[in-house]
């Protein structure tokens, strides 16, 4: 099922929070996942987190979903 809209990636730690859209929410949740467990996600912010962390203390939610 294609979802598009906005969502966010929360650390629950510290509450900071990476925004971003996309046409399928699905497809690009799973992109994220594998740049982050791979360490080579853009976000230089988003990664530190995540390897400090760890994948259990993030939290992927849907903010908006837009209808095509």
């Amino acid at each position: 099922m294609k979802i598009t809209g906005i969502y966010r990636i929360v650390n629950k730690i510290n509450g900071k929070q990476y925004i971003g859209s996309a046409v399928n929410i699905t497809r690009r949740w799973w992109e994220h996942l594998s740049m982050l467990r791979n360490n080579r996600h853009h976000c230089s912010h988003l990664q530190r987190a995540y390897s400090k962390h760890g994948e259990e203390n993030f939290v992927f939610e849907i903010i908006l979903d837009v209808e095509d």
